[in-house]
Order: C-alpha cells, then sequence, then structure tokens
C-alpha cells in the first residue's frame, strides 16, 4: 500500500467487497470483511512515524467515549493549591501503588497524551495566579504567557544515559518555586511513571535490552526500543512491564511525599493521561501500546484525583502579570527529548 493515501485504500477494498456481494451475496461479502480486518489487526504500538490507516476509526471510537463519559475535566477550574502531575498514570495502578494518606477519587482527562492535555487545559489561557514547574518537553506547545511564570529547570537536568527528568529534580524545583511564590498556584509536572522506566526492573531491562538511552557500545547511535514495543513483539512480558512501570510510580510517589512535607495548602496528586498495555477495548484495532495518538479509553483516560491529609489551611492566591521568564530549552533539546519518549 505504499503510496496510496488512505482513501484509495478505502475506495479499493470496498470495490473488492461490491464485487464479492454482486457475485456471492451479502453473507460472503461480510465473512470476507471480517476476514480482512482480522488479517490486518496487530499490536499497535503508536509509533507517530508510522502511518496506520486503520486509526481513521479512532474518531468514532472518541465520539462514542465522549458520549459515555463527557469532554473531560478541566483541572485549572478544580479546587487545589498544588497540582501534582505524574506523567501517563493509571487510575489503577496509582490506587495499588499509593501509600500516601488522603482521600482517592478519579477524574476522565481532556487529553490521551501530554501534547492534547497541555493544549486542552492551558494553551491560550489566562492563568496569571499560577506557576508551572515542568520535567516534561511539551512545555514548548504554551504560547509563552499563560502562567504567571513557567520553570522548566528541570528539562536542564536531562539525564541523557536513562533519557529522562529524574523526579528528585522536579522535587528540588518545585520546592524552591512554593518559596519564591507563596501567593501563587502551582503546577508540579513529573515525568514518572512515564518511560523509560525507573528502579530495579528497569536496570534488568536496561542490562537485556536498549532502552533508555543504553546504547549498543560506545558512541553508538543506534535508536532504544521503549519498553511496550518490546511487549509488543513478544520479547518481554507484558507483566514484567508492568512491574518496571509501577517501580516508577513508586520511586515518584516517594518524591511526591517528600514535596508534601515541605509544601502547603490543598494539595491534589493527578496524572495528564494513563498508559496502556495491550488492551483491546474496540473491534478492528488490535491490542493497544503507550498512549501518544490512541483513541480515548478507560484505562487512558480515567486519572487518579487524590487529595493527601492536610491540616485545613489554605494559601492566598493572587494574579499578576506574568514575570519574564527564562526561555525554554533549546528547540534541539527539546526535539531529542521528545524523541526519546516516544512523540517524535
Amino acid at each position: 500500500m505504499t503510496g496510496e493515501t488512505f482513501m484509495s485504500v478505502v475506495k479499493r477494498i470496498v470495490d473488492k467487497l461490491i464485487n464479492v456481494y454482486r457475485s456471492e451475496g451479502a453473507r460472503e461479502s461480510a465473512i470476507r470483511a471480517l476476514g480482512y480486518l482480522q488479517d490486518k489487526t496487530v499490536p499497535t504500538v503508536t509509533d507517530p512515524s508510522v502511518p496506520d490507516r486503520r486509526f481513521a476509526l479512532k474518531y468514532l471510537f472518541n465520539l462514542y467515549f465522549r458520549a459515555k463519559y463527557g469532554h473531560g475535566t478541566n483541572v485549572m477550574e478544580e479546587d487545589w493549591d498544588t497540582l501534582v502531575l505524574l506523567d501517563a498514570c493509571r487510575f489503577d495502578s496509582f490506587e495499588c501503588v499509593n501509600k500516601i494518606p488522603g482521600e482517592l477519587q478519579s477524574r476522565i482527562s481532556q487529553g490521551v497524551d501530554s501534547d492534547e492535555f497541555v493544549k486542552k487545559n492551558f494553551r491560550g489561557r489566562t492563568l496569571h495566579d499560577t506557576v508551572y514547574v515542568t520535567a516534561n518537553p511539551h512545555v514548548e506547545m504554551l504560547d509563552g504567557d499563560e502562567f504567571h511564570d513557567v520553570v522548566t529547570e528541570p528539562l536542564s537536568e536531562w539525564d541523557s544515559e536513562i533519557q529522562c527528568v529524574l523526579p528528585e529534580q522536579v522535587t528540588q524545583s518545585a520546592i524552591r518555586a512554593h518559596q519564591k511564590y507563596p501567593r501563587k498556584r502551582i503546577i508540579v509536572h513529573y515525568m514518572q511513571p512515564h518511560d523509560p522506566p525507573l528502579g530495579p526492573t528497569a536496570r534488568e531491562l536496561r542490562e537485556e535490552h536498549q532502552i533508555g538511552g543504553t546504547l549498543a557500545e560506545e558512541g553508538s547511535s543506534t535508536p532504544q526500543d521503549r519498553v511496550l514495543e518490546l511487549v509488543a513483539r513478544g520479547e518481554i512480558p507484558v507483566e514484567r512491564a508492568r512491574t518496571a512501570y509501577r517501580e516508577s510510580l513508586d520511586i515518584v510517589l516517594s518524591e511526591v511525599s517528600a514535596l508534601l512535607s515541605e509544601v502547603s495548602g490543598k494539595i491534589v496528586v493527578s496524572s495528564d493521561h494513563g498508559e496502556l498495555f495491550g488492551e483491546q477495548p474496540y473491534p478492528l484495532l488490535g491490542p493497544l501500546y503507550e498512549h501518544y495518538r490512541n483513541p480515548r479509553i478507560e484505562e487512558l483516560c480515567r486519572v487518579p484525583w487524590f487529595i493527601p491529609d492536610f491540616d485545613g489551611e489554605r494559601r492566598d492566591t493572587v494574579g499578576e502579570e506574568p514575570v519574564e521568564s527564562g526561555t525554554y530549552p533549546g528547540r534541539v533539546d527539546i526535539e531529542q527529548q521528545l524523541e526519546a519518549l516516544g512523540y517524535k
């Protein structure tokens, strides 16, 4: 199908089915259609560099999802003083791993990935009572004057070996932001449990496979596989990937706990989106992995909304004109970071 447009592929398939219908009847054409679709249903890792024409169907599935669950929560309209975002955090995994005392609820996210989440919750809005501390390179999507300040300091601490920003770097920047801006709402965006994973299982996977920045040899530029690519190809069991994911979540939650001990007010811990480990919620698409470019399903869009116990005192916040922030990390660095995270 190289060189064919989506519509030409559809036309060719429809013409073939019409010919079968005319010669053999409706029953046989339906059997042929189902057989064709089953043959084309393979595990899907949403690599944006590989076109997948079946994903045109996701818009129909998204309509179904929104009819059932609505458009999702606008996080800026919710009640909090500090919003902690754990990137790609599933509700069920959070419920299983979290040990911080508090009340666990859930919300439907407006995004299936960070790109969509940032666009729908932040971009183009006036949020001058809020400071955004982020390790997520999608910060480049902001116009630049949405928040009172945007702290991109964690992005300059990118770990080139593991290919992520380690959560302790985010905690340190977040504490400094709370000290500098005591009268602002503050968003703290950690990159974990998004891959590459951290923890003992992750170390084993780096020894066995090319993931997370471990190169085949000194100076090699061989691209690394992401964990769920290896799962989709059958090279590692899905439960091993889940273990690595949960260990990453446990590590970042320990940093969240450290942050909670340093800041005041009402804190909410949530996520921009979930993660898929081979769920097959819709016909025709096959098992789905990761999150980027995927259709909306509950495992991807239902995220934790956790309110840790606090003493009831709130921060008084005010809106002020944006400060003159430092520039975001260089475009080349951002592109490399997005690629390492599976977005390029």
